[in-house]
């Protein structure tokens, strides 16, 4: 943020690309079913509604906690199959987006609607969005919860509150969803970010192939039908017949 910081002062031509040392770790945790329902059954509110639609959505935390009920239609509309959340703003351009809401999402969002009392989705007593460190807090007490004064870790080091939007896009990869419609869900500025979800298994390749040829033989070229003898009429015919 900096150094796009110093690029709009005219600071410094373009922002560096960065990359990591080789050697240094990149957080990829993905929670895994089961251990999904081990986490949920341990957080308290609101990080469990919380956690629940940014696995579902892919929402990052700080979209997650400022979502408005103003954003929210739970019943689909325009002949669409399901309901959508709407996230107005966000790191880039690209993460103001349109997400459509699962049942399970769907369903979460209408329990707390029916008690909501401010305009915001996730708002705390005075009526404002969660702060994230407080999630983060929480978070970090369901991983590792004390135990005598020492904590305990349940959950690897590695699991961060983000490690919950990760999962949903590995899910969707996992499931076949190509790279250009990871970027549209997610709100990722690049494709290069939304490729790393995708991990083709040697039955997706060999799927690939089987559609290739398919359409390969769809497309075979048929000769052109020949029109009778008796309709063609060459120069030297017309000759003979006209003598």
């Amino acid at each position: 943020r900096m150094l796009r910081s110093a690029q709009e002062w005219k600071q410094i031509q373009r922002v560096p690309r960065i990359r990591l040392l080789t050697g240094e770790r990149v957080r990829d945790f993905v929670l895994s079913r089961e251990k999904e329902k081990i986490y949920l059954a341990a957080c308290p509110q609101p990080l469990h509604d919380i956690a629940v639609l940014m696995l579902e959505t892919g929402l990052r935390i700080g979209e997650a906690l400022h979502l408005e009920w103003a954003d929210i239609t739970l019943k689909p509309v325009n002949r669409a199959r399901f309901g959508f959340l709407k996230v107005r703003e966000g790191k880039s351009k690209n993460a103001r987006r349109i997400i459509p809401l699962t049942d399970r999402a769907s369903a979460l969002l209408g329990g707390r609607n029916e008690s909501a009392t401010s305009l915001v989705v996730f708002a705390n007593r005075d009526g404002k969005p969660y702060v994230g460190t407080s999630m983060n807090h929480l978070h970090r007490d369901v991983c590792a919860p004390k135990v005598k004064g020492k904590r305990c870790p349940i959950f690897p080091a590695d699991f961060v509150l983000h490690s919950l939007r990760h999962t949903m896009l590995s899910r969707l990869g996992e499931s076949g969803v190509d790279a250009f419609t990871i970027m549209r869900i997610a709100g990722h500025s690049s494709i290069v970010v939304s490729q790393r979800y995708i991990h083709p298994t040697p039955e997706a390749v060999e799927r690939a192939f089987e559609r290739l040829q398919l359409s390969a033989k769809v497309s075979v070229i048929r000769p052109k039908r020949q029109l009778p003898a008796t309709v063609s009429a060459t120069p030297a015919r017309l000759a003979s017949v006209s003598h």
